[in-house]
C-alpha cells in the first residue's frame, strides 16, 4: 500500500511539474518570440550557453543540408551533433515546432526531477521547491531560451536516474544509451546508474546481478539500434561527434579548460593531457559509486560535477542539471545531508563571479580588445575550482552526516 502511495505520489508530481513547465516556458518564449526575438538568437550564440556539439545554428544547418541540398549533415566540419537531433530539426523547422520540441523536452526533465524528489521526501512543499529552483533558475532560463540539444540529454539522464531508482533497469539502460549518444562523456554516470537500479532491485527481492545485466543488455540493444538506423551516417557520427567531443578539436574559448590548454602547449604533449582530462571523471565513477552506496543520487551528482569541470566544452546547461539533483539531495526527509557543506558563500561568490565576469571579459577581449585571452582564462579556472571546491564539500557533507546519523542510531 505504501508503494503504491509512493508511486501516485510521484505521477502526481511528475504531472504538475509538467503541465506547469509547458505554461511557464510556453509563456517564455511567446513573449520572447514576440518583443525581442533579437534576443534569443543573442543568446544562443553566447559560449556560456551554447556550445559546438549542442548548438541550435548548427543543428539547423545541417538539417538544412540533408533536406535542401540532399547531403549529410557532417558534410564539411559545421555539425557535431547526433543524427536524430538533425531529423527533429528538419521535421519541425526552426520556428514554433522546435521551441515546441525543448519545451517539451525541459518539461519531461523537469517531471522527472520532481517524481526523483519524491522518492527522497513525502513533503509536498520540498517537491514544490525542488521544481521552483529548477525553473527559476536564471541560468537555466537563458540556457533553456537558447534552444541547445543539451535540453534532451538533461531530460534523458533524469529520466535514467528515475527508472533506475526505480529498479526498472532496462527503461534505465534505454534513456542512458539516448543521453550517452547526445553527450558522449555521460557514459561516465554508467556505475551509478547501474547500481542505483541494482539496488532497487534487490530491495524488492531480486538479483542485483541480474539487474545489472539486463540494465547493460539494455544500453547495448538500445545503442547497437541506434546505429542500425544511422546507416551510413554511423561513421560520420562517431568521427564528427564522438571523436571531435573526445579529442577536444574545437578550440574556441569556453568555460572549459581545455582551449587555453591546448593552444599554448606543445603538440607532442596533447594527446597526454586529452587522456588525463577525459580520464578523471571515469576514474572517479566507480569510487564514488562505492564511497556512496547507500546514496547513489549523490554520486550520479558528484559524476556530472566532474564531467563538467573536465569536459572540453561545458556550458551553463552543465551547472543547472547537477545543481537540480543537488536540490534534491537537500529535501531528504532524514534530514539535509548537505548541511555539513563549508564556504557556501566562496562558491556562490565563485559561481556569481563567472556568471557576471565571463561576458564582460569576452566583451573586453573580442570588441574592445583592452583584454586578452589571460582575462577569459582566468574566469574558466575560478569556474573550475568553484566546481571542484563543491564536489569535496557536497562529498565531505553527505559522509560527515552519515556518521552522524549512524552514531544517533
Amino acid at each position: 500500500m505504501a508503494s503504491r502511495d509512493a508511486a501516485r505520489a510521484r505521477w502526481r508530481a511528475a504531472r504538475c511539474a509538467f503541465v506547469a513547465h509547458v505554461a511557464i516556458y510556453g509563456a517564455c518564449v511567446g513573449v520572447a518570440s514576440a518583443v525581442a526575438p533579437f534576443a534569443r538568437d543573442a543568446l544562443s550564440k553566447r559560449i556560456e550557453l551554447s556550445a559546438a556539439t549542442d548548438a541550435v545554428r548548427k543543428t539547423l544547418e545541417g538539417a538544412h543540408a540533408a533536406r535542401a541540398l540532399g547531403a549529410s549533415a557532417y558534410d564539411g566540419s559545421a555539425f557535431h551533433g547526433h543524427p536524430w537531433t538533425v531529423a527533429a530539426a528538419g521535421a519541425l523547422g526552426g520556428g514554433f515546432g522546435l521551441d515546441l520540441a525543448t519545451t517539451a523536452a525541459d518539461a519531461l526533465a523537469a517531471a522527472a526531477l520532481c517524481a526523483l524528489a519524491c522518492g527522497v521526501t513525502r513533503d509536498e512543499g520540498k517537491v514544490r521547491r525542488v521544481y521552483a529552483m529548477y525553473a527559476m533558475n536564471p541560468l537555466h532560463a537563458m540556457a533553456r531560451l537558447a534552444r541547445t540539444t543539451a535540453t534532451a540529454t538533461r531530460a534523458c539522464a533524469y529520466a535514467s536516474a528515475l527508472a533506475a531508482t526505480l529498479g526498472n533497469d532496462v527503461v534505465a539502460g534505454v534513456a542512458f544509451a539516448l543521453a550517452a549518444q547526445l553527450n558522449p562523456h555521460y557514459v561516465a554516470l554508467a556505475p551509478a546508474l547501474m547500481w542505483t537500479s541494482a539496488r532497487a532491485v534487490k530491495s524488492r527481492g531480486g538479483r542485483a546481478v541480474v539487474s545489472a545485466g539486463r540494465f547493460a543488455g539494455a544500453f547495448a540493444v538500445a545503442a547497437a539500434a541506434s546505429f542500425v538506423a544511422m546507416g551510413d551516417d554511423f561513421p560520420k557520427w562517431w568521427r564528427a561527434a564522438v571523436t571531435f567531443a573526445v579529442m577536444s578539436e574545437d578550440q574556441t574559448p569556453n568555460l572549459g579548460l581545455h582551449w587555453y590548454l591546448f593552444t599554448t602547449m606543445f603538440d607532442q604533449f596533447r594527446l597526454f593531457y586529452v587522456v588525463a582530462l577525459n580520464a578523471i571523471p571515469l576514474a572517479l565513477s566507480a569510487p564514488l559509486t562505492l564511497g556512496f552506496a547507500d546514496d547513489p543520487l549523490v554520486a550520479m551528482t558528484l559524476c556530472l560535477i566532474a564531467i563538467s569541470t573536465c569536459a572540453p566544452y561545458p556550458t551553463a546547461n552543465d551547472f543547472v542539471t547537477y545543481v537540480s539533483l543537488l536540490s534534491v539531495v537537500a529535501m531528504d526527509d532524514r534530514g539535509n545531508p548537505l548541511v555539513y557543506v563549508k564556504y557556501g558563500a566562496v562558491i556562490a561568490g565563485g559561481f556569481l563571479y563567472v556568471a557576471l565576469l565571463s561576458p564582460l571579459t569576452w566583451y573586453m577581449w573580442i570588441h574592445t580588445r583592452v583584454a586578452n585571452a589571460n582575462f577569459y582564462y582566468a574566469i574558466t579556472l575560478v569556474y573550475a575550482c568553484t566546481q571542484t571546491l563543491l564536489s569535496t564539500q557536497v562529498a565531505r557533507s553527505v559522509a560527515r552526516f552519515r556518521r552522524a546519523g549512524k552514531k544517533r542510531d
